[in-house]
């Protein structure tokens, strides 16, 4: 788990006008002082994919309240590097919804102003 220690959430919006889908706009903080970033890579820090894919997938625990784990990924997209001094302060648009499997298809990007670092859409499904 990263939250509380790699990033922060600074604000978490849920628009659940369609009860079919829910579409969230979260506000998070990196910690730029992180250990992981004395590694990748010194003096030029980046946010590594792996942190990136695994903050989207607590965000969206946060947003359904339960426990998820990816089951797929149709499609990611790395379009650049996110560094943490740069851009300390990301925005997260998902939209999450339902399928017939019990699954929750996921499209979501991260972005920064103008700035989008990631495109993703995939499907999570509800652990214990």
């Amino acid at each position: 788990m990263l939250s509380g220690f790699f990033f922060d959430i600074q604000s978490f919006t849920v628009d659940e006008s369609n009860t079919a889908q829910q579409k969230c706009i979260v506000h998070v903080s990196l910690n730029g002082s992180h250990p992981i970033y004395h590694g990748h890579f010194p003096g030029n820090p980046v946010v590594p994919g792996v942190c990136q894919i695994q903050i989207l997938k607590e965000l969206v625990e946060t947003a359904v309240h339960h426990p998820v784990m990816l089951k797929e990924a149709d499609n990611i997209k790395f379009l650049s590097m996110i560094n943490p001094d740069v851009n300390p302060l990301l925005e997260f648009n998902m939209l999450i919804k339902p399928d017939i499997d019990q699954n929750l298809s996921v499209t979501a990007s991260i972005a920064s102003g103008a700035s989008v670092f990631l495109k993703f859409k995939g499907k999570f499904e509800f652990s214990e």
